[in-house]
Order: structure tokens, then sequence, then C-alpha cells
């Protein structure tokens, strides 16, 4: 069994970034920080997150085809089914590794690459490291799953 330490964010993608961190900071509170460059330029997305509020906005800018976060199959989605969807759910655990080799197990299947990073300074971690698993075996649904550790100090 996979030990989960709980939903470590929900996924929502917005078409209008902006709208999203309007709705979602001002009137529920949230403190979201956008990721500038990097990752977020590579995908061809905009992105903010709240790891307090266990949330994160992400809007295809340039999309390209990408998995994780696969900008395309989000740009196609929001213009079916409008300006926001619940795009992913994100799962801390606590040893990645272990986690994959008991998913693998039982026959669910790592998508994409790998994602490591000794340090995410904006957001105070220390040994970032998330993998996406194969939605055809997780009845449709996009699942990452996330291993870090928090410092006191993010960059704000």
């Amino acid at each position: 069994m996979v030990e989960i330490e709980g939903i470590d964010r929900l996924v929502i993608g917005v078409k209008d970034l902006d709208k999203g961190l309007a709705l979602f900071g001002e009137v529920l509170g949230a403190k979201f920080q956008e990721v500038k460059g990097g990752p977020a330029d590579l995908a061809g997305v905009r992105l903010a997150i709240d790891l307090d509020k266990h949330l994160e906005l992400i809007s295809p800018v340039d999309p390209k085809d990408m998995n994780p976060p696969d900008p395309v199959t989000l740009a196609r989605w929001l213009e079916e089914r409008g300006d926001g969807l619940l795009y992913a759910l994100v799962l801390r655990v606590k040893d990645l590794d272990s986690a994959i080799r008991e998913l693998q197990s039982k026959g669910i299947r790592i998508v994409g690459n790998r994602i490591e990073r000794e340090t995410v300074e904006q957001f105070g971690l220390q040994g970032f490291k998330e993998v996406c698993l194969c939605e055809d075996d997780t009845f449709g649904i996009k699942i990452a799953l996330v291993e870090y550790q928090r410092t006191d100090s993010p960059v704000s």
C-alpha cells in the first residue's frame, strides 16, 4: 500500500490566470506565488501555487506537447468545458521511490519525466521530486505524486 501524507494540492486549470488569481486569492484568501521562468516557461504555461491552501492554478499560454503538465490537453479541455476545471490531484508521499515501486507492482505506470530539484527556494522546499501516473491506470484522473521537505523560509 502506498502511504500518502495527504492531498498536497488540487490543480485547477483556468483560461485566464489573472482572473483565477483574483477569484481564489481575493475571494477565498489564497496567497499565490506565481512560478516564473524555468519549468513554467518550458511547459508553455503560467502557474501559481499556494501550498498552505493546497491549491495550484495553471493556464496554458503557449501549449506544447509535454507531460507533465500536458498544456495541449488542458487548452483543449478548457475550450470544450469553459473557463476553469479541476485538472489534477497531487498527493504527497513520504518516500516517492517506494511509492513508485508499489504502484508499478500493481500495474500502475509512471508517465512523462520525473522532476527533481534539490531546492525550490521560491516555496522553501528541499528535495523536491514529482512523477505523474498514467491516466489509463487511474480512472482517467490526472494524479501526480510528490515528495519534499519544507523549510521555514520561502522566498517571496
